[in-house]
């Protein structure tokens, strides 16, 4: 019986050990402590397209001006939020000819275009009507959808227009001890269909891939485990074993004391 038992703890040691590999991001062995490394990578370029939502705020110096914006935009925005989501409550779409209609402005071609380049033309605008404006134009239809093995699933809207695998990940608040880091899948939504393609988040050369960036409407599913049954059961296992163990020494306790 002693036999099972000590063949049972070896095992489940080893299993342990194999996991601990498993629950790190980023692994590198030979990294020296104090030692800086870098690993550069430029975030790509997003173009808006049609259905995005901008965050477009205009201020200037001109109190009745900044009032009428934006009791204009909250109408127009709030007519559109469809979804519900709060971010979009003072966001504008951009439609079908991938136009986005500002209020009182006019109307702007942005879909092809970047996000500073939009500023830019839009600040162009206003600069040749009236002093002291300033333009900001942000993304706000940025959304990620997390499935599997993650602490929390779901759709999250992120506010700005390039995110890294890691920050997003850090959003559903991490992946759970039974995730597989070497098997991320990233569904990624393009014209007339879906393309995939795998991540391993232990990999440090991720830090320079092209893939570590999202992009709008990714879908990440973290794949479990294969060893998860397995996993779980000697969790199980163990907390049995160490309830008898517990009880047994407390009853050897009690009769050492009572002889």
């Amino acid at each position: 019986m002693f036999k099972y038992f000590l063949l049972f703890v070896l095992l489940t040691i080893f299993a342990s050990s194999c996991l601990h590999n498993k629950l790190r991001y980023i692994v590198n062995e030979d990294e020296i402590t104090g030692k800086v490394t870098e690993y550069p990578n430029k975030p790509p370029d997003y173009f808006i397209k049609q259905k995005d939502i901008l965050y477009i705020k205009i201020t200037s110096g001109n109190e009745e001006l900044n009032k009428l914006l934006n009791i204009e935009m909250n109408q127009i925005s709030t007519a559109n939020n469809i979804e519900g989501n709060p971010f979009y409550l003072n966001g504008l779409n951009v439609d079908d000819s991938g136009r986005v209609v500002i209020p009182v402005i006019g109307k702007f071609q942005v879909s092809g275009k970047k996000l500073n380049e939009v500023e830019a033309m839009i600040q162009k605008s206003l600069d040749e009507r009236m002093n002291n404006t300033d333009v900001k134009v942000s993304l706000v239809s940025f959304n990620l959808t997390f499935i599997g093995e993650f602490m929390s699933q779901g759709k999250f809207t992120v506010m700005q227009d390039n995110i890294n695998i890691l920050d997003a990940i850090g959003l559903a608040g991490g992946m759970t001890d039974y995730g597989n880091k070497e098997n991320v899948l990233i569904l990624r939504k393009m014209e007339g269909g879906t393309k995939t393609f795998k991540l391993d988040l232990t990999d440090r050369a991720l830090l320079t891939s092209q893939q570590f960036y999202l992009m709008p409407d990714d879908i990440i599913i973290a794949e479990p485990l294969k060893n998860k049954s397995f996993q779980l059961g000697v969790r199980d296992y163990t907390l049995i074993l160490t309830t008898i163990t517990s009880t047994l020494t407390m009853f050897l306790l009690i009769a050492t004391l009572v002889n």
